[in-house]
């Protein structure tokens, strides 16, 4: 049904063609109303001056004819020389005059004018006024007809009335108005093709765009979408703001794709942790089998021997003890990787007074390496979790700080409050991560280069616990850290029944050094802290 509507409807070029249409259509309309309107005024004007001037022109004879015949400037004298007035003024009016008594009765000259039923010229005449009647007899043709009172000395004394052919003057000024109609219907045809091109010009790349979206559209639930191809498709290659679009449009394409690209390969990586416990128990058995390997080794050597080497007697119990307590650390990480925490009981923790205790308990640690641990927290900060699983958490993020930070540094231990969670940070300098370890330090087994720890042994299982217990509590553990700059890992937990969802921004600055400091005590250095 949609797509029966999407075809049916109305596209944006066939749309503002219809507009610019009608728009030429009404303004069409308009201007050959008003070139008629102007036309024909034209012409009435004409018709008046000339009737002016015949009006003026006869009122002039009659008064000459009155003089030369003697007569009275009355009706009677008018009666006179109503044949002399018809003889005279035949150059004005030719066979269209008559010559008229005040009431309108004919006197002289073409008897039928008078009776032509035409309009009111004729009473207005009689009433003093001149006035004047147009008629169109037929297409071609048309008749003024002009009813003039003959005013002497401030007295009628008889009515003109002639009737003119004015015809040749009408066809002129209607073969003029076809005129102006044909080469103003050529001038809207001409614009109308011009913005019809141009609006086509501007509208094919939102076509071309439309085409392309739809091309997606039925391309991506089959997940071959060639995005490069239709980027090219979409650019322009035009100057202007919809050459802007394309392009935008372009790089909009290519941006989609790459990160289409981007799914693929998190999709592979999903399909590839899906397979991950084959690695992982590959990767168990290999930590297990080097401990035991060196162990069953020394115990065939000290069995072989029988005691006689006491210098081997004393290398081969020093490394087997030293092996099987590795072995022994393996095997309770990987304990506590189980989701054992799940089905311990939940109570109201004060996240502050276990990170103090953490500090305070590996305090020793750090000084013995020449560092400082100092924390700045609220009091309290109250979370819902199993206080012996968090405390190993932090344990394991301050530990490492301590392996992996620089000498004669600080590690600060900082909280917060935001948005209905309580954040936990631990700050420290060292040489840094890169993104690709930030990705993977949560891993099981990943462990960074060995060379920046100063100390041996590690498994790379604690970050995984932590994010195990983290997710056992619904909470969250990450990192930010760069080369050369300072590593801060943070966990989240829900204070209240909504959690918030972004990192703050405002991370607690480290604190200066305590201002009994002796002299000559080397201050922290800048750099980068590096974790496993």
């Amino acid at each position: 049904m949609s797509r029966s509507k999407e075809k049916c409807r109305l596209g944006i070029r066939r749309q503002m063609m219809l507009i610019i249409l009608g728009l030429f259509l009404a303004g069409g309309g308009i201007l050959s109303s008003g070139i008629h309107a102007k036309l024909w005024q034209g012409l009435e004007a004409q018709i008046v001056r000339e009737l002016q001037s015949r009006q003026e022109n006869t009122l002039i004879y009659i008064r000459q004819l009155l003089m030369l015949k003697g007569a009275n400037n009355d009706e009677e004298g008018y009666r006179q020389i109503a044949e002399d007035i018809v003889r005279e003024l035949r150059i004005l009016g030719g066979q269209g005059l008559s010559v008229l008594d005040t009431q309108g009765q004919f006197l002289k000259g073409n008897r039928q004018i008078p009776e032509e039923k035409t309009g009111t010229d004729l009473q207005e005449a009689i009433r003093g006024n001149a006035a004047f009647t147009m008629t169109y007899p037929d297409a071609d043709t048309m008749l003024v007809y002009l009813s003039m009172p003959v005013t002497i000395e401030n007295r009628t004394i008889g009515i003109i009335r002639y009737r003119m052919d004015t015809s040749g003057l009408y066809v002129q000024i209607r073969q003029n108005e076809q005129l102006v109609y044909q080469i103003t219907a050529v001038v809207y045809a001409l614009i109308f093709l011009l913005l019809a091109f141009f609006v086509n010009r501007l509208l094919v790349p939102v076509g071309k765009l439309t085409e392309i979206t739809r091309q997606v559209v039925r391309d991506l639930p089959k997940e071959q979408v060639d995005m490069q191809m239709l980027a090219q498709l979409a650019d322009s290659g035009r100057r202007d703001e919809v050459g802007e679009l394309s392009r935008n449009f372009s790089v909009m394409l290519e941006t989609i794709g790459s990160q289409f690209k981007k799914m693929q390969a998190d999709k592979e990586r999903i399909v590839s942790l899906l397979g991950s416990r084959q690695e992982f128990y590959n990767n168990m058995t290999h930590e297990l089998k080097t401990p035991l390997t060196t162990i069953q080794g020394y115990a065939q050597l000290l069995e072989a021997d029988r005691g006689a080497d006491r210098q081997l007697n004393s290398q081969g119990l020093r490394q087997i003890l030293q092996e099987s307590t590795r072995m022994h650390r393996m095997v309770l990480q990987l304990l506590d990787m189980s989701d054992k925490g799940i089905y311990m009981e939940m109570r109201p923790v004060d996240l502050t007074l276990i990170a103090k205790s953490v500090a305070e308990a590996l305090r020793i640690k750090a000084e013995r390496y020449e560092m400082r641990i100092e924390t700045d927290l609220p009091e309290p900060l109250w979370a819902n979790g199993v206080e012996e699983r968090l405390r190993q958490v932090l344990v394991n993020l301050v530990d490492n700080a301590v392996k992996y930070g620089d000498s004669h540094s600080t590690i600060l231990l900082s909280g917060s409050r935001r948005n209905g969670s309580v954040w936990l940070f631990v700050r420290n300098r060292g040489r840094g991560l890169v993104p690709e370890e930030q990705e993977r330090i949560f891993e099981p087994f990943y462990r960074v280069d060995k060379s920046y720890s100063r100390e041996q042994g590690s498994s790379g299982l604690g970050l995984s616990i932590c994010r195990k217990i983290m997710e056992e509590h619904d909470g969250l553990i990450g990192v930010k850290s760069n080369p050369n700059a300072q590593t801060i890992f943070y966990i989240r937990l829900r204070e209240e029944k909504e959690a918030a969802h972004d990192i703050p921004q405002a991370v607690p600055r480290e604190k200066s050094p305590p201002a009994n400091r002796k002299a000559g005590q080397t201050a922290p250095r800048k750099s980068s802290g590096r974790h496993a």
